[in-house]
């Protein structure tokens, strides 16, 4: 394959595939594709799957019940919007499943904002936003959604941005927030969709790692026609490998997403285990309730031993670290990576600077990860640096 070549009105490419030559876009120019990448031995904390035994389980038992059609045959959704709804407080109406979280916000980009065209993205994000965005040709409009050193959510910018959008925008929130894990109140979220109803707006709230703090934003769209919610059954119920989430919001919009016919992306094994899990909110509040006591005896040793730094409450099945000195993001990831275990490093993030991330596992997991994260310290101008700095409540 040569380089393409560029066409005059920018907007394809010519490829030569080996003298077969053919226009494609040239949207993809700006995008990225990275498969995921087998790490034999590698303790995987980056990707913020659910992981914890009880899940395992759990997920393993129901896994063992499901039927050859299950797998064979395509899938009916009837049932599984029952029981959701129940799950949600919702009509199944307000209902529609994706497969995973990336393809629900594909499908809000593809239906509701390449429309009108324009994105309110409040940042930092989940990166799928801007990827689709790039891809469908959409302007984005960044808006902070934190401030501070350490950083503390700031719903003021995104508030403006809709008082500024000029005409019908969709404006875009996660909550809570990730990578930062930082949460919005529930006021707050009320505001956000208040104002975005009053002046012509879709807001779409990204509730991806809602389950684990007991947030839900279900009532919203029970009560704003201007309101949509992404939810991901992949992240709170250990089912990232089915890749199964939902968009809730008003029927007509589910209708007109519907049209775009994600319910044929989602497969019969997903649906029916879905069925079988959502039910059992009890079990799964208790798993949930034991991640975030795990998540409380990580960070108390990773603040006993680094007095100096912060976590970014209330997290999720992640902690979010911040230190005074900015070099502790990469440090801590590449220290960590010489022992095999992978997290994220925020030091590229918008906001995030000196933050790191550290999903979760079982509890010999975190203490093995605290004692080598142990090994990581501050420069020494940077911890005297820190006393300085506007740090705001202790985290």
């Amino acid at each position: 394959m040569t380089a393409p070549e560029q066409e005059a009105s920018g907007l394809t490419r010519v490829m030569d595939l080996h003298g077969f030559r053919f226009p494609l876009g040239t949207e993809t120019l700006g995008v990225s594709r990275q498969p995921r990448e087998r790490r034999p031995g590698t303790l995987n904390l980056k990707s913020c799957e659910l992981q914890h035994p009880w899940s395992d389980r759990l997920v393993r038992d129901e896994l063992a019940a499901l039927t050859l059609r299950d797998t064979i045959a395509y899938p009916f959704q009837d049932r599984v919007l029952d029981t959701l709804c129940a799950y949600h407080g919702l009509e199944s109406t307000n209902i529609l499943l994706t497969a995973g979280s990336d393809n629900g916000i594909g499908l809000v980009v593809d239906a509701l904002v390449r429309p009108v065209g324009r994105l309110l993205l409040q940042e930092p994000a989940f990166e799928a936003w801007r990827h689709y965005a790039a891809l469908r040709r959409v302007r984005v409009t960044g808006v902070p959604g934190v401030i501070g050193t350490p950083p503390v959510a700031d719903p003021n910018p995104l508030l403006d941005a809709l008082r500024d959008a000029p005409g019908p925008s969709v404006a875009a929130v996660t909550n809570p927030g990730s990578p930062s894990g930082l949460l919005f109140s529930p006021s707050t979220m009320r505001r956000f969709a208040e104002t975005a109803r009053a002046l012509g707006h879709l807001l779409v709230i990204d509730e991806a790692y809602g389950d684990f703090v007991h947030v839900s934003h279900a009532p919203l769209v029970a009560e704003f026609p201007n309101v949509v919610v992404v939810h991901s059954y992949s992240k709170a119920f250990a089912l990232a490998g089915l890749r199964i989430a939902a968009l809730l919001g008003h029927p007509d919009l589910c209708e007109h997403i519907g049209r775009f016919r994600s319910e044929n992306a989602v497969g019969a094994p997903g649906v029916a285990l879905l069925e079988r899990l959502a039910p059992q909110r009890e079990r799964w509040r208790e798993i949930w309730r034991d991640v975030r006591a795990i998540r409380r005896d990580f960070v108390d040793r990773i603040l006993a031993a680094h007095p100096e730094w912060r976590v970014l409450q209330p997290g999720a099945n992640f902690a979010t670290f911040w230190s005074p000195d900015p070099a502790i993001a990469d440090a801590a990831r590449d220290h960590l990576a010489a022992h095999h275990v992978r997290i994220r490093s925020l030091s590229g993030v918008p906001g995030l600077c000196g933050c790191f991330r550290v999903s979760l596992a079982d509890r010999p997991q975190m203490r093995r990860v605290a004692r080598l994260l142990d090994s990581v310290t501050d420069r020494p101008s940077a911890r005297r640096n820190g006393l300085t700095v506007e740090e705001g409540p202790a985290r």
